[in-house]
């Protein structure tokens, strides 16, 4: 598994408050991306008294956004990036023509994570932990599979990886993690 001091990272431009987006078709692609946020207190709900803490994004309103990705020895053209399907990112981060590479240990702190090498599907969640795991029970509420229980065999790229066996045959399944919720063991 690589690390963090493996990857090369770079800055990205975004279009005015895209950031999100553009992060999630990042990590869609393999790349790991993050982007500023901050600690706020909101309350649950608007008659209830407690406060939570949650990370949000800073949000800028005219400014554009900045998105920080890490990409391998094979991916380390972050231009490519620019110029390909996402209209988002508007350009590297860069000096006399040059992408500037960031220094992962500032970048950690600057983002304010203690650690960048957590596995692949925790990215997908941010700061929020995974309701769920490998080998866990899971509900899934795809259109073409809703009310389905199975468990995971694997979690990458944003999706849960099911085994399904239908007539004999064992087909994997892949379903997005925002679609599956864990099964509620009650209580003996």
């Amino acid at each position: 598994m690589e690390t963090v001091s493996d990857l090369n990272w770079f800055a990205l431009r975004t279009t005015v408050r895209s950031e999100q987006i553009v992060q999630q078709y990042l990590r869609r692609t393999g790349a790991k991306a993050f982007r500023k946020t901050e600690k706020r207190a909101r309350f649950v709900s608007p008659r209830a008294k407690k406060l939570k803490q949650k990370r949000e994004p800073i949000i800028y309103t005219a400014a554009p956004g900045y998105v920080f990705v890490g990409l391998d020895g094979r991916h380390a053209n972050p231009w490519m990036l620019v110029h390909g399907p996402c209209h988002m990112i508007r350009s590297v981060v860069s000096l006399n023509g040059r992408p500037v590479r960031l220094n992962p240990t500032a970048l950690a702190d600057f983002l304010g994570f203690d650690d960048f090498d957590m596995p692949d599907y925790a990215l997908y969640f941010g700061t929020r932990d995974l309701a769920f795991a490998i080998g866990d029970e899971v509900r899934i509420d795809s259109p073409s599979f809703e009310g389905f229980t199975l468990p995971v065999k694997d979690i990458r790229r944003g999706e849960a990886i099911f085994d399904l066996v239908m007539m004999g045959r064992s087909t994997e399944l892949r379903i997005p993690i925002d679609q599956c919720y864990p099964v509620r063991k009650e209580a003996a």
